[in-house]
């Protein structure tokens, strides 16, 4: 059965139902009103109950084409209408499931900002890629551009920390959003939504830890301060970033220790491989492999294995850091998996950072215990705030 949140009254109004109406005036009104679907036209039926938030149904299975979204959650039903509650209440035109017949599509709100209309979906379930895809592609067919907010996930919801590790799934990785800024490095952001706390959650300033796992920086607003254009996170704190250095660092130690693990149990691993030819135990490395570089996130990788890798490699050259070109990059990539043109950025990047350092790559007992990360961390995230 198809949930709507809006339907036309007998003589052609359409009504939403918001919380201000309360349960014993809408079952009051059910039983002198009648209501049909703004789409179909077909009879609804108004849902009043104690428990299920109130909403609008056809009366028997219907065959409305375009139709709205079926089996939708109290949670997604919820949430729209506190959003749908924002927009109207920061003065913006809002429509609730309006349909788009260009595109034979229906975004749970469209809002209109200056002269943009702006299709907003809280997506609660997972759904194929493929399907957001093909969505973000009739939107921008008619020139909108599409602002996804996902349902916050349940290990975020209860967290208090400014400062957290999590794991991305595929599906959630697709929905964050890359802010440019002045800097190299562009923002980037998840944002979230909680209906039953409403509270929006940012997930922000990443630090790919290794294969789907990240530090990041998270803040929570309450649905009454939010604002039009969404709030963009604030730099780091100094306290943020020695944070997130620590979680970066502890995810390095932990790593150099498992992975030593492998070849006691017999298992080929070229990272174990090129520390025995470069004569270096995992666990001292020096603090210039193992860094969180600009673009480290396009290896699944741990910084450690890809930037050792990379060293051992231009070692087996013969030359420096100095004299890498970029065809030299492009073969080392070759041996990975992801998106190379963003690897090779990653690469480029590492490799500015030991020219900038003037590390000598053939002296790995020097620098041993310097701590780049921090350097690194808080150089990121103030040129990425900075003003033009």
């Amino acid at each position: 059965m198809k949930a709507l949140l809006t339907a036309l009254t007998s003589d052609g109004k359409q009504v939403v139902l918001t919380r201000q109406l309360s349960l014993t005036s809408l079952r009051e009104w059910r039983k002198n009103e009648s209501f049909h679907c703004p789409q179909c036209k077909e009879p609804v039926l108004l849902k009043v109950g104690d428990i299920i938030i109130p909403h609008f149904a056809h009366l028997k299975q219907t065959t409305c084409r375009d139709s709205f979204s079926e089996g939708e959650s109290p949670t997604h039903l919820l949430g729209k209408i506190q959003l749908y509650e924002l927009f109207s209440h920061l003065q913006l035109p809002t429509e609730i499931e309006p349909y788009l017949p260009d595109i034979r599509q229906r975004p749970d709100l469209l809002v209109t900002w200056q002269k943009d209309k702006i299709p907003i979906e809280f997506q609660c379930s997972t759904i194929p890629i493929a399907h957001i895809l093909e969505r973000n592609a009739g939107y921008h067919s008619v020139n909108m551009n599409p602002i996804w907010i996902v349902l916050t996930p349940p290990t975020v919801q209860d967290s208090l920390a400014f400062v957290l590790t999590h794991r991305f799934t595929q599906f959630q990785q697709h929905f964050i959003r890359h802010i440019h800024s002045s800097a190299k490095e562009t923002l980037s952001v998840f944002l979230t939504y909680n209906p039953s706390k409403q509270q929006f959650h940012y997930l922000s300033h990443f630090i790919h830890l290794r294969g789907t796992a990240f530090a990041m920086c998270h803040s929570v607003m309450r649905i009454k301060h939010q604002t039009i254009p969404f709030a963009i996170p604030a730099t780091p704190s100094t306290k943020d970033i020695e944070e997130l250095t620590r979680q970066y660092q502890s995810a390095r130690r932990k790593y150099l220790r498992s992975v030593i693990g492998y070849n006691q149990r017999g298992i080929h691993h070229r990272f174990l491989r090129a520390c025995y030819e470069m004569r270096v135990q995992p666990v001292q490395l020096p603090g210039w492999i193992g860094v969180p570089t600009i673009g480290q996130e396009a290896f699944t990788e741990s910084d450690c294995e890809w930037q050792l890798l990379l060293i051992a490699a231009i070692r087996q050259t013969r030359t420096t850091a100095f004299q890498l070109n970029r065809s030299f990059l492009h073969s080392f990539i070759k041996t990975f998996e992801g998106d190379s043109s963003r690897q090779l950025e990653a690469c480029q990047n590492y490799v500015d950072f030991l020219r900038e350092q003037r590390i000598d790559i053939y002296r790995l007992d020097k620098l041993m215990g310097r701590d780049f990360v921090l350097e690194i961390l808080s150089g990121r995230f103030l040129a990425m705030h900075a003003r033009n």
